[in-house]
């Protein structure tokens, strides 16, 4: 069994996700009988870090981030600091979410650090949190992308007219979002160019940079990808994807996280040859950017074919999360889910 200690929280929209996450991970490993440490990345930045391997987390303040804080501070004896202190771990196992946790701005940390860690390098992080360099790769490698632009803060600035006008010829309604971030944080579906003109003023007052992609019409489904060694080959898998009916007009933060906010379905309902070829699919996004460990991308199947809308490299994990319905649905425990993705990371984290 490993010391393993567990990032979680950081300092992203989705703090809040990767705590739920964080503690479905660390509930995980302490079944399989790891020494787990959890570590909270704090909204501003700071390490929350207990100074022995033992679990007291306290579980039923997992949706308040800050009751969680307080109360995770009150049981643990902790070390609270803007630098993070000398770890005592043989991998990292990561629960980050968007922001720093998922564009490979930790994943070159650790590396940095020689600590090895679970997912993918730093490369394909930082490019599969680029919506826009990621959807260009998924076009080179002849997959089907929804039409998209991407607009710069300071170009908005030069002419907002001429920004409204490329984007309106997208048509509508369209989505409007961040090039990075996740869970659909900030995403907005947009019915018409008066709305795309007040949405942009208002995203670029946080944003550096926008795209907007086309509205498609059809079924939504979600397929993880698992990476495992067996007989000492490392074998690529595809899951039963997910078909995804949201609860509101698209499957937003809301719909994603909130208690019936969506209907999933494991399997998904579509055909034999269809869920094949999202498999596929899924496979190949995975390899042409390079992920490592696991990932889970998202299409929407029109008229037959399915169109990616984005591939995540740390996919939520908590326990009403995607990746674990679809290792259910294929019978694989979340045990020997985790054990190849330490496996993985001891073996290739720093190559």
């Amino acid at each position: 069994m490993a010391k393993i200690a567990v990032f979680f929280g950081g300092s992203s929209t989705e703090h809040s996700i990767s705590i739920r996450t964080g503690c479905f991970i660390c509930k995980t490993l302490h079944t399989m009988g790891h020494s787990v440490k959890p570590i909270l990345l704090t909204k501003d930045g700071g390490w929350v870090v207990p100074l022995e391997y033992r679990m007291e987390l306290p579980f039923e303040s997992v949706n308040s981030p800050d009751s969680f804080l307080e109360e995770f501070q009150k049981r643990n004896a902790v070390q609270k600091t803007s630098i993070l202190p000398s770890l005592d771990a043989e991998i990292v196992f990561l629960g980050l979410h968007g922001g720093k946790g998922e564009d490979g701005s930790i994943q070159g940390f650790l590396s940095v650090l020689g600590i090895p860690y679970t997912g993918s390098g730093v490369t394909a992080s930082a490019i599969a949190m680029d919506k826009t360099r990621a959807n260009q790769i998924f076009l080179h490698g002849g997959q089907k992308v929804a039409p998209f632009f991407e607009i710069h803060k300071v170009d908005y600035e030069n002419s907002p007219e001429d920004a409204v006008s490329k984007l309106s010829s997208l048509g509508f309604p369209q989505f409007l979002k961040p090039v990075e971030g996740g869970s659909s944080v900030s995403t907005h579906k947009i019915g018409d160019s008066s709305q795309l003109k007040t949405q942009l003023a208002l995203m670029f007052q946080t944003e550096l940079k926008v795209m907007s992609q086309a509205f498609l019409a059809g079924t939504e489904v979600s397929c993880g990808v698992l990476e495992r060694y067996r007989n000492g080959e490392l074998k690529t898998i595809a899951l039963p994807a997910t078909e995804i009916v949201p609860g509101g007009e698209f499957f937003d933060f809301e719909s994603k996280y909130k208690s019936g906010g969506s209907n999933e379905i494991t399997p998904a309902r579509i055909s034999e040859d269809q869920m094949k070829r999202v498999q596929e699919l899924s496979i190949a996004a995975h390899r042409s950017l390079g992920c490592r460990g696991y990932s889970r991308t998202d299409f929407i199947i029109v008229n037959g074919e399915p169109h990616i809308l984005e591939t995540n490299t740390l996919p939520g994990m908590t326990e009403t999360s995607l990746i674990p319905q679809q290792a259910a649905a294929a019978k694989i425990p979340m045990e020997e889910v985790f054990a190849d993705l330490i496996e993985i990371g001891l073996k290739n984290s720093l190559s």
